[in-house]
């Protein structure tokens, strides 16, 4: 299933200048391929199953657990899942880019100088943060000329925004890069695509956008329960 989201674009376009007019949303995290070495992917993603590979305590699933994945030049490159932890526990996490057999080439969300801890959001004793997490989302962008860069965002209620890191890893390319295989991990639920490379501010908006646009809808069923709850308030009050 495809759409566009040329309206969404369009609203976030007045605040923040993006003007790509022909990203598309494709759901679910089949392959795909690149038209060429140029592209940005905005991936949605599952918050359970991201929790599961970057929460403090979690059993540790795989360091390297693929995020996305880009074949370039026969050598994979993308987003993977790094950190470390005793007793296969995660005590500190991260998303890193990879090159080939490394999945440590670089701490791929920071701001600047400063790297983030994805395990635990907000450092206190009581919780990891994680529980306030709705919605998340990752911008991945490749140029075989100007590198790598990517932006990850986690949103909450209320529209809160809790993370919105970006980087850019201007030696992570190939200059003979073409068009080829894109793949995606399984926490992945769905991709905008574009044939262009976003800048830093609209790859963090475009995160930012999707990030919201992720967060489920109610079920019937929860909308339901919501419905004879307040059903049953008004009975108490007469």
């Amino acid at each position: 299933m495809k759409k566009t989201i040329i309206a969404l674009l369009a609203l976030g376009g007045i605040a923040m200048g993006i003007t790509l007019d022909e990203l598309t949303y494709t759901a679910g995290n089949a392959a795909t391929t690149t038209e060429d070495a140029t592209f940005s992917y905005v991936l949605t993603l599952d918050v359970a199953q991201l929790k599961k590979l970057l929460e403090k305590g979690q059993p540790v699933a795989a360091w390297g657990t693929k995020i996305v994945e880009y074949t370039c030049n026969d050598t994979a490159t993308g987003i993977v899942v790094n950190g470390s932890g005793p007793a296969s526990k995660i005590a500190s996490s991260s998303l890193y880019a990879k090159w080939g057999d490394n999945i440590a080439w670089g701490n791929f969300m920071t701001d600047g100088a400063s790297s983030i801890d994805l395990a635990d959001l907000n450092g206190e004793e009581e919780g990891t943060g994680w529980s306030d997490v709705l919605g998340a989302a990752i911008t991945y962008s490749f140029s075989s000329s100007a590198g790598t860069k990517g932006a990850l965002t986690l949103v909450g209620a209320n529209d809160t925004v809790i993370i919105n890191h970006n980087t850019t890893m201007e030696d992570l390319k190939s200059s003979s890069a073409t068009g080829a295989a894109i793949s995606f991990g399984d926490v992945v639920t769905g991709y905008y695509y574009s044939n262009d490379v976003l800048t830093v501010a609209d790859a963090k908006e475009a995160s930012k956008l999707a990030a919201f646009a992720s967060i489920p809808e109610p079920t019937s069923a929860t909308l339901s329960l919501l419905a004879l709850a307040g059903l049953a308030m008004r009975r108490r009050r007469k």
